[in-house]
Order: structure tokens, then C-alpha cells, then sequence
């Protein structure tokens, strides 16, 4: 388990190198909607009953980890898409311990 998460970390280090890699990586992390609706049309049945955020987070994986057979811009795209999945999925999570630090009035 360790191996491949150290691989994913390494993958994720040289995922945005370049101005284009953010530029592309900040547009994967845009399209999660558009992604999602295109997955959902081509897959209807088996994407039922995946939640937006699960669902986004897997794509995104995808074409992050292996995108690079496609095209090597696909790389940082899904490093994007995978991020918004994760922020989204993690969001309900991550919002209850920083509101803690919300100031009382």
C-alpha cells in the first residue's frame, strides 16, 4: 500500500511542471460538472447511485494516474478534477473544523 502511495505522490510532484500543466491542471479543477454530465450520459447505469464527489474524485484519478497514454496534458487535467472531487468530497469533513475558529459574537 505504501509503494503505491509513494508512487501517487511522486506522480502528483511532477504533475504541474510547467505555466501550461497549471493552467490545464486550474481547468480540470473548473470542468468536475462537465465531466460529470458526460461520464453520466455515456454510463448511465452504472453510475447510478455514485454520489457527484465520489464519482468526479474516481474520473479525475483516472485521468491523472493514467491519462499520459492519451495525451501528457491529461495528466494535470485530472489532477485538477481530482482535486475538486476530493476538496468537494472532503468539504463536510474539512468546513466543520475550521468553522470552530469562527469568531463568537
Amino acid at each position: 500500500m505504501s509503494e503505491y502511495l509513494t508512487e501517487v505522490v511522486n506522480k502528483a510532484k511532477t504533475a504541474v511542471s510547467t505555466g501550461t500543466d497549471l493552467i490545464v491542471c486550474v481547468a480540470g479543477a473548473g470542468s468536475g460538472a462537465a465531466i460529470l454530465e458526460v461520464v453520466r450520459s455515456w454510463l448511465p447505469e452504472q453510475t447510478t447511485g455514485v454520489e457527484d464527489e465520489t464519482l468526479l474524485a474516481i474520473i479525475g484519478f483516472v485521468l491523472f494516474f493514467w491519462g499520459e497514454k492519451i495525451h501528457p496534458l491529461l495528466v494535470p487535467f485530472g489532477f485538477g478534477a481530482f482535486l475538486s472531487g476530493i476538496g468537494a468530497w472532503s468539504s463536510s469533513y474539512v468546513s466543520g473544523l475550521i468553522l470552530m475558529l469562527k469568531k463568537k459574537v
